[in-house]
């Protein structure tokens, strides 16, 4: 769903957010800066899960045994 959301900026701020990700206009600026900000977050986010263990990379649901569809591909 999109939103529209009227916001006031410093125009050096603008300016130097539309310079750096190469877009002309001050509202393709301020949408890269959130969607690279949401990515970045969710990026931290995942790492974090990682170093505490919350996710395990080393884990392969494969290797379980006695589940259902022992031996069978779920594709």
């Amino acid at each position: 769903m999109a939103r529209n959301v009227t916001i006031e900026m410093d125009e050096g701020f603008l300016a130097d957010l539309r310079r750096a990700f190469g877009v002309e206009s001050d509202e393709e600026a301020v949408k890269e800066a959130a969607m690279r900000l949401a990515k970045y977050m969710r990026r931290q986010d995942f790492i974090e899960a990682v170093r505490t263990g919350r996710i395990d990379l080393q884990y392969d649901v494969r290797d379980e045994r006695g589940g259902h569809g022992e031996g069978t591909s779920a594709a």
